[in-house]
């Protein structure tokens, strides 16, 4: 009782900034209406809150328990922009709560709509790398407990991306009672030289380069150079639509209320994460496999470059007290399958593991 009480209070500090949106309100006569609420929910660290969207049918008599869930972003984030990409067909948000499901999504903090810390105000040099692995497991479970107390559930299921991915399998090793199933998508996993030099001391590579300072300004060629790279370019518009970059581009751009001050336009991003991506290519994982609980599916792009193929298996035969486990490879896709053409590969083979 205790504990829900807990949780509640948690809860009833959230704040609703969007009740539904303009067109669910439109269409909730309609049988597959999507309603969409959006809150502030205050974090475990003082003065931090959280963005968190939600989105389910609006005529769903009852969720179901095991259909609620999470999904944690990566880089470059936030969850808000990727998971929910403004065009149709893009949007996994949409695809999981029209099968019934009750969809959210948190920004962690320092990206999109969440709390930016005070030292992304100063310049980037007068402060260690910022949002680290410790912190990012504080405002996970404050979305985990938020969703558990609003819709009276013990677990909640969990899809993290690239570093997220990553994230969420820490997190499932620290809080197996309130994770149902765990699905890792393009995680960061295995050791890369490649990352390990990018990010590392450049007179000591193994070493994380902290000096890289909090934060970084990414414009739009430096967000999608490295998508590129991972295409060959006969196979670019292939794989990819060109309204979908674009879209997502410009969303991501307007997550960042600063990102206009400057020039060219640009998102700030926490370098905290690459120092975890560094300490994860450099063979310290954040997590162990051994220690997760919950059925678990690992899904990897043909063309991702941050788990390798040899990675990824051997993640999954680590998954030694995980119930069950999967593995799903994802062809002609990169580690941002979820934008491309193939992704519906993606949210199909998800779906069927956490109907399963």
């Amino acid at each position: 009782m205790d504990h829900w009480l807990r949780i509640g209070r948690m809860c009833r500090t959230a704040v609703a900034i969007v009740a539904i949106s303009a067109s669910a309100v439109g269409a909730a006569e309609q049988e597959n209406a999507i309603v969409k609420e959006e809150f502030l929910v205050q974090g475990r660290d003082q003065g931090v809150k959280l963005f968190v969207r939600e989105k389910r049918l609006s005529n769903l008599p009852k969720i179901v328990k095991e259909n609620v869930l999470l999904f944690v972003h990566g880089l470059p984030g936030p969850g808000s922009v990727i998971f929910d990409v403004g065009v149709p067909g893009y949007s996994w948000l949409e695809y999981v709560a029209e099968r019934g499901f009750d969809a959210f999504t948190v920004d962690i903090r320092g990206f999109g709509r969440s709390t930016r810390p005070p030292e992304m105000k100063e310049s980037p040099d007068q402060n260690l790398p910022l949002v680290r692995a410790d912190q990012v497991m504080r405002d996970i479970d404050v979305a985990v407990d938020y969703i558990r107390s609003k819709r009276k559930v013990d677990k909640v299921n969990i899809i993290g991306h690239s570093i997220g991915a990553s994230w969420s399998a820490l997190y499932a090793t620290l809080h197996p009672e309130k994770v149902n199933k765990l699905v890792m998508y393009g995680a960061i996993y295995g050791k890369n030289s490649t990352f390990v030099s990018t990010f590392g001391d450049p007179t000591n590579p193994d070493r994380p380069y902290l000096e890289m300072g909090a934060y970084r300004y990414l414009p739009r060629k430096g967000i999608l150079d490295q998508w590129d790279g991972w295409i060959k370019p006969e196979f670019q518009d292939e794989w990819r639509d060109k309204e979908v970059i674009d879209a997502w581009i410009s969303t991501l751009l307007s997550s960042d209320p600063t990102a206009k001050q400057r020039s060219p336009e640009s998102i700030q991003v926490p370098n905290g994460p690459y120092i975890d991506w560094h300490e994860i290519h450099a063979g310290r994982s954040l997590f162990d496999p051994a220690r997760i609980k919950a059925p678990t599916m690992i899904v990897r792009g043909s063309a991702e470059e941050l788990m390798s193929n040899e990675a990824a298996e051997e993640l999954l035969q680590k998954l030694t007290s995980a119930p069950s486990k999967r593995r799903l490879d994802i062809g002609d896709s990169t580690h941002y399958a979820i934008l491309e053409k193939n992704r519906l590969l993606l949210y199909r083979g998800v779906q069927n593991f956490l109907e399963e």
